[in-house]
C-alpha cells in the first residue's frame, strides 16, 4: 500500500535529520511504519512534534 498523507511525508524527510533521544524514541513506531511495520494511529502530541521538527528544518532550496 502506498501513503501519500502529508503526515508521512514529513517523517519521511525528518527520518534522518539530527534529534534527540527522546524524539527519536517518540517517533520510533512511526518510523517502523514506513519500513513495513504496522501502522498504528499516531496520538496528538506524536502528530505536533512530527511537524513541529519537520517546521524546524533547515528548507532547501
Amino acid at each position: 500500500m502506498t501513503v501519500t498523507s502529508p503526515l508521512f511525508q514529513m517523517l519521511r524527510e525528518i527520518r534522518d535529520a539530527e534529534m534527540s533521544s527522546v524524539d527519536r524514541e517518540l517517533l520510533r513506531p512511526a518510523f517502523a511504519a514506513l519500513d513495513g511495520g504496522p501502522v498504528i494511529p499516531l496520538p496528538e502530541r506524536v502528530i505536533a512534534r512530527v511537524r513541529d521538527i519537520h517546521a524546524r528544518m533547515p528548507k532547501s532550496k
